[in-house]
């Protein structure tokens, strides 16, 4: 028989230990292209059986729901690992449409039939079914009883939550809440907790910063995973499904349509705040070589630095940016950008690199507690080279945590207010992710940086020809955050 082939229980081994393999056995046109490094995330995390409470945000397009809805508990099923599954959806109809494709897979896929022979029992209607392995499907919408429900004395084991908001119900306050309780107090308690084989598995796209999906990717008590189409430069992070040219594209489609924060929320997992400090329509946009800034004699331009301390992955990046400041109508271009984890040999060369690429004459470096030991290999290279260039020392008030980051980081709120930042579309990506972001933005490090323009425009009395508007908000943010000895030498060269 085809079940004793030494070769298919091989196979089938593999399957009963990896949600990889078991995707790729079972369903080989749905999954026909190479999953992309990241999905290894969730397949560990759905195969690690003492991993109970699950959230993973994916953008759309990834297969998500097949994975999570369809795969995943067809497997717990044909290896009887499951007594009674629940999915649940937004609504009683998106979560039988669910149970329905993991019901069709089960007595149409000819490889489970092959395998494990009919699936289908005296009980299969929509609201609830059986299978001849003996696992209950119990489809739920929101809001629908879940607690207190038992199949032959078992509460169930094994919980799937899919796309549990939609967009119009998201956006209501009242609605959120509602889901909250309701999550908490019946999908949380309907499990048996004095057994450890239950598991919750809760997957979705981000549509709000305050959504149920937010929450529990922000609680410690989940493990929590969170995957992106593309990094800050618009780079996919699976080229089999969209290319790097592709993504800009898609991300492009948003943008001209004012629509940039939906492209982070759905393709990204990015929180993107209702009432955000820096929207898009503050993003305006040049082209670098049709404005020759380099030549233009009205426009300086500097370099600022934070130095990482380490390269671990975990830790921060370097991040430089060169900015342009015009003296005459006060517009401030950030030209250049670099983010990345360089060791500091590295950083130094790419600073020195963007102050030659930028004709910079200054380079702005942000120093804590013992000074020299930051600006003295740096001004020691500059010595060594023969570099044209003045070291400014730029002084993190507050230190480096997050709260002193902020802050630093709201006194830009004004120029961009004022639209008087703009941006080189070519490499702004990482300042745009973050400031949109702000003040949740799970990386600090680019914003922060640029945020230094002000300290540096204040130090060397860079101030502009023609008048500014007024602005109280302005005043209260600079007055007297900002007020230090100018520096004396510093000029356009």
């Amino acid at each position: 028989m085809l079940k004793q082939d030494p070769r298919i229980q091989e196979a089938l081994s593999r399957c009963y230990l990896s949600m990889r393999s078991t995707c790729k056995m079972f369903f080989p046109e749905r999954y026909s292209r190479p999953f992309c490094s990241d999905y290894d995330k969730i397949f560990a995390a759905l195969d690690d059986d003492s991993i109970r409470q699950v959230v993973i945000a994916a953008p759309r397009g990834y297969g998500k729901s097949t994975t999570a809805t369809v795969a995943y508990p067809l497997k717990k099923i044909l290896f009887r690992e499951k007594k009674f599954i629940v999915p649940i959806s937004c609504t009683a109809t998106q979560a039988e449409m669910r149970g329905e494709d993991l019901k069709y897979e089960l007595l149409e896929n000819h490889i489970v039939n092959d395998l494990f022979g009919p699936m289908k029992s005296d009980r299969f209607a929509k609201e609830m079914w059986v299978t001849a392995t003996g696992t209950a499907v119990m489809p739920r919408g929101a809001g629908q009883q879940i607690r207190g429900i038992l199949y032959r004395g078992f509460r169930p084991d094994l919980i799937i939550g899919d796309d549990l908001e939609n967009a119009e119900n998201v956006i209501n306050e009242e609605q959120r809440k509602k889901l909250k309780e309701w999550f908490f107090a019946d999908v949380m308690n309907s499990v048996d907790r004095s057994r450890k084989d239950w598991k919750i598995v809760v997957i979705g796209t981000v549509l709000h910063e305050d959504s149920l999906l937010v929450n529990l990717l922000e609680d410690p008590n989940w493990y929590s995973i969170r995957l992106e189409l593309c990094d800050d430069m618009y780079r996919s992070n699976w080229p089999e499904f969209l290319t790097d040219a592709e993504v800009k594209d898609l991300a492009e489609s948003y943008a001209k349509q004012g629509l940039l924060h939906v492209f982070f929320m759905e393709y990204r997992n990015m929180v993107i705040t209702s009432d955000a400090a820096f929207k898009q329509q503050y993003f305006k946009y040049y082209d670098e070589a049709k404005e020759d800034l380099t030549s233009n004699r009205a426009v300086e331009t500097v370099v600022i630095m934070d130095p990482a301390r380490t390269t671990e992955s975990s830790s921060a990046k370097t991040a430089i940016v060169g900015v342009g400041i015009n003296s005459k109508t006060g517009a401030i271009y950030v030209r250049d950008v670099i983010n990345d984890r360089l060791h500091p040999d590295e950083q130094l060369d790419e600073a020195f690199a963007m102050c030659n690429r930028l004709n910079s004459h200054v380079l702005g470096v942000e120093v804590t507690g013992l000074n020299e030991f930051i600006t003295y290999p740096i001004k020691n290279a500059i010595i060594q080279r023969a570099l044209p260039i003045e070291l400014v020392e730029l002084k993190a008030r507050g230190g480096r945590n997050a709260e002193s980051k902020l802050a630093r980081i709201r006194a830009l709120i004004p120029f961009y207010r004022r639209g008087l930042v703009y941006h080189n579309p070519t490499c702004c990506g990482p300042l745009e992710a973050q400031l949109m972001s702000y003040p949740r933005s799970k990386y600090l490090d680019v914003m922060d940086v640029f945020s230094y323009i002000v300290e540096m425009l204040e130090l060397g009395e860079r101030y502009t020809q023609g008048e500014m508007p007024a602005d109280d908000e302005y005043e209260d943010l600079i007055d007297d955050d900002y007020g230090m000895e100018p520096i004396k030498n510093w000029r356009v060269a």
